[in-house]
């Protein structure tokens, strides 16, 4: 890799676009389009990472399914959402993710983008997309399932332009892939637990932003994001080597080097320690769950019964009645980093999953 890796398509096979959107942030995707009948697959990284994390099930889903692997704002590649001014709820973030695909897609009307890898929609059916993350990645997405697909009465608190964000950009949510994650609030209620508050530290340091990006520079940003990966990684013998495959780590190494990047990966944080947690409050008492088909995959070792976890336990909570939810414990020492680490075992179901919509 001899250009900046910040300009770096990690997908030669895919289309790199530079999105502006209405969030203020210029969203760097690689896409790949297959027609304007079948569905969308989001695939969205988490931290300390890119989507270069995808590099292992890429090959194994473009021929299956369009394609939106987007850099999440403030990350290093992608622009921070309001021109870097604040909110990087996962609300927030999302929508200016989704701005992006609808531009890039031609989803509706208003969508135009000189780097669009589709004609416009012929039909104007909304486009089904299928929402998948890792890590702060899927707390996005299940973020944007449930304002997309709960229950929601007349008199909800939701604001007006969460209720109108999926039908302006022609947009339907249909399924949602979570990988590794609990939700947000739970999340932060296992901290009463010590193995979970020992493994999961960085949640309340990162989110005290002003202590939190001085003191991991001071520490050195390398050491932190190679030593970020080391602490989550699985025990099986090659699952250190899977995810420090193609200089993986020192992708993500170079991209935190600049202390823009650091600040705003600890905004994320900030926000799920504050705004996010109400919001998920706040869809519990009103009676908010996912009403898509879901499906959960977790390390078992880190997240599961490792961490004295019931994982499928805590999803059943959030999901509504008839919802069919699938929750899969990935065994045999694999750590957080299950695109990496597990990409044969996520890569099969997945695919098993989007058999669900003919795929």
């Amino acid at each position: 890799m001899t250009e900046p890796v910040e300009t770096y398509n990690f997908y030669p096979a895919l289309q790199r676009n530079v999105t502006p959107t209405a969030s203020g942030s210029e969203v760097v995707s690689y896409t790949s389009d297959l027609g304007d009948s079948g569905p969308i697959l989001t695939l969205i990284h988490g931290y300390p990472q890119s989507a270069f994390i995808w590099r292992h099930l890429v090959p194994l889903l473009l021929p299956k399914v369009s394609l939106f692997i987007p850099e999440l704002p403030g990350y290093g590649i992608s622009t921070p959402i309001s021109a870097g001014t604040g909110d990087h709820t996962k609300r927030a973030v999302g929508h200016a993710l989704l701005d992006a695909l609808a531009q890039v897609f031609s989803t509706n009307s208003s969508s135009s983008s000189s780097s669009s890898s589709s004609s416009p929609s012929s039909s104007s059916s909304p486009r089904q997309v299928i929402l998948a993350g890792h890590d702060r990645g899927a707390r996005i997405c299940h973020r944007l399932a449930v304002d997309a697909t709960s229950k929601t009465s007349p008199d909800s608190s939701l604001p007006d332009e969460t209720k109108s964000f999926f039908s302006h950009h022609n947009l339907t949510i249909t399924g949602l892939i979570m990988l590794d994650i609990l939700p947000t609030k739970c999340q932060w209620d296992f901290f009463s637990c010590p193995t979970n508050s020992q493994t999961y530290f960085h949640w309340p340091l990162l989110a005290n932003v002003e202590l939190a990006v001085p003191m991991i520079t001071a520490f050195g940003v390398d050491k932190w994001v190679r030593g970020g990966h080391l602490r989550l990684v699985g025990s099986a013998s090659d699952s250190k080597e899977r995810i420090m495959s193609d200089d993986a780590v020192e992708v993500h190494v170079k991209l935190f080097e600049s202390g823009e990047t650091v600040r705003w990966t600890c905004e994320d944080y900030k926000a799920g320690a504050q705004k996010e947690v109400d919001e998920q409050v706040e869809d519990l008492e009103q009676g908010r769950r996912l009403e898509v088909d879901t499906l959960v995959m977790y390390s078992w070792e880190k997240l599961g019964r490792g961490g004295g976890v019931d994982v499928e336990g805590v999803w059943r909570g959030w999901v509504g009645d008839g919802v069919e939810l699938e929750v899969v414990g990935v065994e045999d020492g694999r750590g957080h980093f299950l695109p990496e680490e597990a990409y044969d075992v996520v890569g099969e179901r997945v695919v098993r999953f989007l058999e669900r919509f003919g795929l």
